[in-house]
C-alpha cells in the first residue's frame, strides 16, 4: 500500500490560461528521480466512490529533493485539475510517491533523444534535469511537439528549464490530439534524426497513440526502445494479455 505523504504550496504562478505552476515544499525528502511522478490525492470522492487522484511529473531536478515544482494542466470538467488550479499558497496537499521508470539509465552512453508530446514535456524536462543524467546533456537532444506556442507551457518557459549544457533544443508543432495528420508528422520529424545514425537511446513522453509509433519507429532503425523508456500521459495503450 503506497504511504501518504505531505507538501505545502509555497507559491504558485499562472502561465496561460489554463496552465497553473506550483512551487511545493514536502515534508521530507521525497527521493524521487528526475522523469518520476507524484499521484496526488485531492481528497474528492466521487458518488460512483472512486477516489479523484491524478499523476503529475516532477518538472524540477532531482538535486533537491523537498522543494519541487509541478504544472498543471486543467482539464475541462475535471474534477482533479479543477482541484490542483484551486490551492493556494499555504495549503497542504497529501500525494504518494515517487513512481515511474521513466528514469535515465545508471552508467548510460552516447547520443540520446528525449522526446515529448503535448503535456508529456513535463516528464521530458525532469528527465533532463536527472542528476545522473547531467554527463549525457552535451549528447542530447530534447524534442517538444505540440498543438500550438498557446499549448500548455509558453516555448520561452521551456526554453528556461532545459538546462544551459544540452546539446540541442527543438519545438515544433504538429496537429491537434486526434487528427489524422498528427502521427505522420510527428513520424517524419523522427526519422528525420533517425537517419542520422547517431542515436543511441530514445525516450518517449506523451501522446499513447503517438508513443506506441515513435517507439516501433525507433526500433525498426536499430534503436532499442524498452518499455521503461515510454511514458505515455493518455491514449494510453492497450496492455497485452
Amino acid at each position: 500500500m503506497a504511504v501518504a505523504k505531505t507538501a505545502r504550496v509555497v507559491g504558485t504562478d499562472r502561465l496561460g490560461p489554463d496552465t497553473l505552476l506550483l512551487d511545493l515544499c514536502a515534508a521530507e525528502p521525497v527521493g524521487f528521480v528526475g522523469g518520476q511522478y507524484l499521484i496526488l490525492d485531492s481528497r474528492i470522492v466521487l458518488p460512483s466512490g472512486k477516489a479523484v487522484k491524478r499523476a503529475y511529473s516532477f518538472l524540477t531536478g532531482d538535486a533537491e529533493q523537498r522543494n519541487f515544482q509541478l504544472a498543471v494542466k486543467r482539464i475541462p470538467d475535471g474534477p482533479g485539475s479543477a482541484f490542483v488550479h484551486g490551492l493556494t499558497a499555504g495549503t497542504d496537499i497529501s500525494f504518494s510517491g515517487p513512481w515511474g521508470k521513466f528514469v535515465p539509465r545508471e552508467g548510460a552512453s552516447g547520443r540520446t533523444l528525449i522526446l515529448a508530446t503535448d503535456t508529456g514535456i513535463t516528464a521530458a524536462l525532469g528527465f533532463l534535469r536527472a542528476t545522473r543524467f547531467a554527463p549525457l546533456l552535451p549528447q542530447a537532444l530534447l524534442i517538444w511537439l505540440r498543438a500550438s506556442a498557446e499549448y500548455f507551457l509558453p516555448d520561452e518557459f521551456v526554453q528556461q528549464q532545459v538546462p544551459a549544457a544540452c546539446g540541442e533544443v527543438r519545438i515544433a508543432a504538429i496537429p491537434a490530439v486526434g487528427h489524422h495528420d498528427r502521427i505522420p508528422q510527428a513520424r517524419a520529424i523522427l526519422r528525420e534524426v533517425l537517419v542520422r545514425g547517431d542515436i543511441a537511446q530514445v525516450f518517449i513522453a506523451g501522446d499513447g497513440a503517438v508513443n506506441q509509433v515513435l517507439s516501433d519507429d525507433a526500433m525498426a532503425a536499430g534503436v532499442a526502445v524498452g518499455k521503461e523508456q515510454v511514458e505515455s500521459f493518455f491514449n494510453m495503450p492497450k496492455k497485452s494479455v
